[in-house]
């Protein structure tokens, strides 16, 4: 080989080994597409067939804060009439069971005096303001009796429990 062809066979090596390597980098950043966060509190979609018909007065989509209370998201609420009687059922679909439980501890975290029915795994407090509130997880679901002493709504969240899917 001639001295001149040997430099220039070097010089092309080099640049092949320059470009095989600026090759190996990285691909080029593709930008992420977001997806918008889901809220905090849960959505409210309709769910008629959950709540008992037998003294239904009216049943409503509410989007949020349910019974005045800001700490409880949208959902569902259905008015009862019992004689003189007049009390609200209210179910909150959470987005699984993990969400839901949470959102059980937050509720009660936000009442005065929660007391804890165990045989629910909810919890009573008879001084918000909407009036006496119990409420339990069951699934990915909160279900709620108001306007009912402790006793009573145990007694009416029997059914209404019973509709709920796990």
């Amino acid at each position: 080989m001639a001295p001149g062809r040997e430099s220039c066979m070097r010089q092309l090596f080099i640049i092949l080994i320059c470009g095989w390597l600026a090759s190996c980098g990285g691909n080029t950043p593709v930008e992420e597409v977001k997806k918008p966060a889901l809220p905090d509190l849960p959505r409210a979609i309709a769910e008629d067939v959950r709540f008992p018909s037998l003294n239904r007065k009216s049943i409503e989509v509410v989007t949020a804060p349910m019974l005045g209370l800001t700490y409880l998201g949208g959902g569902n609420l259905a008015q009862y009439e019992t004689g003189k009687q007049k009390y609200k059922l209210l179910l909150i679909r959470c987005r699984n069971a993990t969400q839901a439980g949470s959102y059980i501890f937050d509720i009660k975290n936000q009442m005065k005096d929660p007391k804890f029915v165990a045989s629910y795994g909810g919890y009573f407090d008879g001084a918000t303001s909407a009036g006496p509130l119990f409420v339990f997880a069951k699934g990915s679901y909160i279900g709620g009796i108001a306007g009912l002493s402790e006793e009573e709504a145990i007694q009416a969240g029997k059914e209404f429990a019973a509709r709920i899917p796990y």
